[in-house]
């Protein structure tokens, strides 16, 4: 009963150190995951911004554009 308890404790060990490489930091550490959430947060309001920006482009083109290249008969 003792070999199978430290075989179960040394693959315990085993897969912690695996877990612990792979991750490359503390696995109970969530500064990781904060840091990755600022940058998704960054990248979504920088999107928003050019879209808008792609937006307000396209209003001041159609606002400029005759009726004749918009696509609308004159009459």
């Amino acid at each position: 009963m003792g070999r199978y308890l430290t075989l179960l404790l040394g693959l315990a060990v085993v897969a912690g150190l695996a877990y612990y490489t792979l991750k490359g930091a503390n696995p109970l550490s969530s500064n990781v995951d904060a840091q990755a959430q600022q940058g998704l947060q960054n990248v979504r309001k920088e999107a928003k911004r050019i879209e808008e920006d792609a937006q307000k482009r396209v209003d001041e083109t159609v606002k400029k554009a005759t009726p004749e290249e918009v696509g609308q008969p004159s009459e």
